[in-house]
């Protein structure tokens, strides 16, 4: 995930796919029994980085 994406179909299937990271880390979390403070530190860090990444995909679309 280094290269701009530009066109509306691929910005689609970029965050799509940030949305699926996001929900394998929340079943491995729920699934252990170690979870750290660190895990949701990095679960809010992706939720961050992409709540950017949408906001530079509107500013795309319009």
């Amino acid at each position: 995930m280094g290269t701009p994406v530009h066109d509306r179909k691929r910005q689609v299937q970029y965050v799509k796919q940030r949305v699926h990271l996001i929900q394998q880390m929340l079943e491995q979390m729920e699934n252990s029994e170690d979870m750290q403070p660190a895990d949701l530190d990095r679960l809010h860090d992706l939720f961050n980085k992409t709540q950017i990444k949408i906001e530079q995909f509107k500013q795309d679309w319009n």
